[in-house]
């Protein structure tokens, strides 16, 4: 950081530098942006950090009104790179503490350590001489704003009384101690690509994000989030599915800065909330006003080098790093274009059925899913994905869970056949014996066998069909992580394959339904069919 005028200056100054200073220190403690070129007389600031200096401003505002004007959420969508850390992350948490000593800010990144690197830019920023001349011992405050003398952990340090603000550096997924904050800012929840594509970990920082992270703020306390957009499930796309479908969720401002400016949006806000239900923000109009392809930062990045860095990079990888638009990997099979949404199943069932792949872990907490989907078949072929279950659970729990859901199906379908899957060994035996006891305890039909071949053969049927346009999804909450999920299966082992292999195997069964009855002399119904289900 740089001196200015008088704070680092050993000569006197004029009356009429010392005016100007005084002017400067004003307008850095009612300005954020001012502020900030006070402290680095070289700081940049290109319109795109303007922007983003007026809607810290804003939330600035909400914290010193106690929530009743300025921004309470904001999220900032930005390329890296392009100063999005160094203004909210660095810059805004000293001002804030300058402005309002009491304040208390969470710092929280993937892992600790990099929000302690931010936590100690902001403990010196508050010791320098700059600081000092604004809100320190130097300046017009009553109290000066200084560090406490026993904070000598970056990680976790305070003000000095009578002040009781500071600044508390967590990484994402760890426990949060201490008094309630002010104001959190997560910078960079996933380190990196292999974590974004990780469901776990995906629900482990939105768990952390809700259970750890937002019970430790204080009523009307503010919430600055960015983070590169890798997957539409990311913390950023689950924080916009709820906030669309819910008006008593956190209503989030969202600043969306890509390195090219786009060439086309949303017709309207409709067709916009639509894009966030699926994990993608798309601005109505730029925000800068910039026209298609134009770059955010020309001065920094000329639009030549970010057209070589896409070429480099691959389309996949710059979308989501200087886009901020998530696209999730596609394994070929599945296209999301061959499934539509259907308000509610058709009248002329043919046959009916659900099959569980039964995963279950210790915990409940990693390892496969287990996947349950409900299907049937028109006379005419057509498929009907009807309900879609998939979830990390404890083989008790997945017991439980199998049970209640056959009786609230069989309530809204009537009854039908329930397979699941019966792995190798004895143990697969006993499990799927027992999985049976559970299901006829419950007064449903079960079944149960093994699955052999290759998972990409077992897929075949359902693929076909779904490219064919003859596979429906029944409206639910769990069309797009199920479309999501078919969408980035590869087939290869280790890869994720759980909802694909129960939706493969609910298909398989359902072919064969439809065809047995055309294989017999004697007719009879569907339902007297699975009525005399044979043990």
């Amino acid at each position: 950081m740089l001196a200015s005028v008088s704070a680092g200056a050993k000569s006197k100054a004029t009356p009429r530098q010392a005016l100007a200073e005084r002017a400067l220190r004003e307008l850095a403690r009612r300005n954020f942006i001012n502020f900030c070129m006070y402290m680095d007389v070289k700081y940049e600031t290109p319109p795109h950090i303007r922007l983003l200096a007026a809607k810290l401003q804003q939330v600035a505002k909400y914290i010193l009104s106690n929530g009743k004007d300025g921004i309470g959420r904001l999220m900032i969508m930005m390329p890296p790179q392009h100063g999005k850390s160094l203004i909210a992350s660095k810059m805004f948490p000293t001002w804030m503490l300058g402005l309002s000593p009491d304040s208390r800010v969470i710092l929280a990144s993937y892992g600790v350590d990099l929000a302690v690197r931010h936590s100690r830019f902001i403990r010196d920023a508050v010791m320098s001489a700059e600081f000092t001349a604004l809100f320190g011992r130097k300046s017009v405050m009553e109290d000066a704003v200084v560090i406490s003398s026993d904070s000598r952990s970056a990680e976790n340090w305070d003000l000095a009384q009578p002040y009781y603000g500071g600044v508390k550096a967590a990484g994402v997924g760890g426990g949060i101690t201490g008094l309630p904050a002010h104001l959190l800012i997560v910078d960079d929840p996933f380190k990196n690509r292999e974590e974004a594509e990780s469901e776990s970990r995906r629900d482990l920082v939105d768990d952390w994000y809700r259970s750890s992270a937002r019970t430790r703020l204080r009523p009307n306390a503010a919430v600055v989030i960015f983070h590169t957009r890798w997957h539409p499930d990311d913390l950023a796309g689950r924080l916009m599915r709820r906030m669309t479908s819910d008006p008593l969720a956190d209503q989030w401002e969202i600043i969306n800065l890509p390195a090219l400016a786009l060439d086309s949006y949303p017709a309207d806000e409709a067709e916009q909330r639509r894009k966030m239900n699926d994990g993608v923000y798309l601005p109505l109009e730029d925000a800068l006003g910039r026209k298609p392809g134009q770059p955010l930062w020309p001065l920094a990045y000329t639009e030549n080098y970010l057209i070589g860095t896409r070429a480099e990079l691959g389309l996949y990888d710059f979308e989501a790093l200087y886009q901020q638009m998530p696209y999730l990997r596609e394994g070929g099979m599945f296209k999301r274009e061959y499934f539509d949404v259907v308000s509610s199943s058709p009248e002329n069932v043919s046959a009916r059925v659900m099959f569980w792949d039964k995963a279950g872990t210790r915990s409940g907490r990693e390892g496969d899913k287990a996947a349950g989907v409900l299907g049937s078949i028109t006379a005419n072929g057509d498929v009907y994905i009807e309900f879609v279950i998939a979830k990390r659970m404890t083989p008790h729990e997945r017991e439980e869970t199998m049970a209640r859901i056959g009786k609230e199906l069989y309530t809204q379908y009537g009854p039908f056949e329930i397979w699941h899957q019966q792995d190798p060994g004895s143990a697969g035996l006993d499990s799927a014996l027992a999985t049976n006891d559970n299901l006829a305890n419950a007064g449903l039909i079960g079944h149960f066998e093994t699955v052999s071949g290759k998972k990409l053969v077992r897929a075949g049927n359902f693929a076909t069909k779904a490219e064919a346009a003859r596979v429906h999804l029944v409206y639910g909450s769990w069309n797009q992580p199920f479309v999501d999920a078919l969408a980035a299966f590869t087939g290869r082992d280790g890869d994720p394959d759980d909802e694909v292999d129960a939706a493969s195997s609910v298909v398989n069964k359902l072919l064969e339904l439809r065809r047995e009855p055309e294989m017999i002399d004697e007719i009879v119904t569907y339902e007297e069919r699975v009525s005399i289900s044979p043990m």
